[in-house]
This record gives C-alpha cells, structure tokens and sequence, in this order.
C-alpha cells in the first residue's frame, strides 16, 4: 500500500509542473464572440494558481483519491480538464484516460475542491483559463 501511495504522489508530482493550459477570451471586436468563449492554448501573464501552490493541490488529490474504486490494473493514465473563472470557482470538470474507473474517480475527486483559485491574469485582469492535470498511477 504504501508502495502505491509513494508511486502516486511521483507521477502527480512529475506531471502536475506542465499541467497548465492557458487561454484566452474572445473579445467584441472578433467575428461571432460570445463573452464566455474562450480560445484554449493562447498564453498569460501570469498563470492559474491553486492557493498554496502545486504542493497543496498534490496533497489534496492525494488525500482524496480512493485507491479501491480503480477497477485497472498496470499503469493507468488519465488528463482532467476543468475552467477556472475569472473569481477563481472551477466549471466544466472532464476526465478522460484510458480506465473508466480512474477518470470517474479523478472527477470526483477535482469536484470536491471547493477552495477558490487564484486566476489566471493578463494584463491585469483575471481571465477564464482551462487547466489540465495528467493523472498516473501504478496498481
């Protein structure tokens, strides 16, 4: 058991330091823009944080995470993708992966967090930003 657990805290450790998708809104002054589309994969100037950082987002999953609901075995992968708004509350959470049993859990798991983000910021001013944890682990 404790095997697993330090398996898992190396790959979330490993995969959350490129985690992050940066976006950008559309503004008015572009063809069909809607105020809440947003372009994936433009950049900011200052990205998305959770509050105490990449450590307290590790611990949260980590200690939220339920080994016994994986039904897998090997090495399972999955990416969970989620908004973060403009005040920081999260949206539109999505995993997908390769176990079925991993990505329902890992979206349980991230819509459990309740704690507000810092958001992402571009010249300023708070954004909407997609960001994406790769999740892997060894059963």
């Amino acid at each position: 058991m404790m095997k697993k657990i330090s398996i898992l805290f190396l790959l979330l450790g490993a995969q959350l330091v490129f985690s992050q998708v940066s976006t950008k809104e559309k503004t008015p002054e572009q063809p069909n823009a809607v105020d809440s589309v947003i372009s994936p994969l433009l950049e900011t100037d200052i990205p998305a944080e959770f509050p105490g950082g990449m450590t307290a987002l590790r611990r949260h999953i980590s200690s939220e995470f339920d080994h016994s609901k994986l039904n897998g075995s090997g090495t399972l992968k999955s990416v969970t993708k989620f908004l973060i708004h403009t005040d920081g509350s999260m949206s539109s959470v999505s995993t997908t992966g390769d176990d079925p049993s991993m990505n329902k859990e890992m979206t349980r798991v991230i819509r459990r967090i309740k704690t507000k983000w810092k958001p992402a910021m571009r010249n300023g001013q708070p954004i909407k930003t997609w960001y994406e944890i790769p999740m892997g682990i060894s059963i």
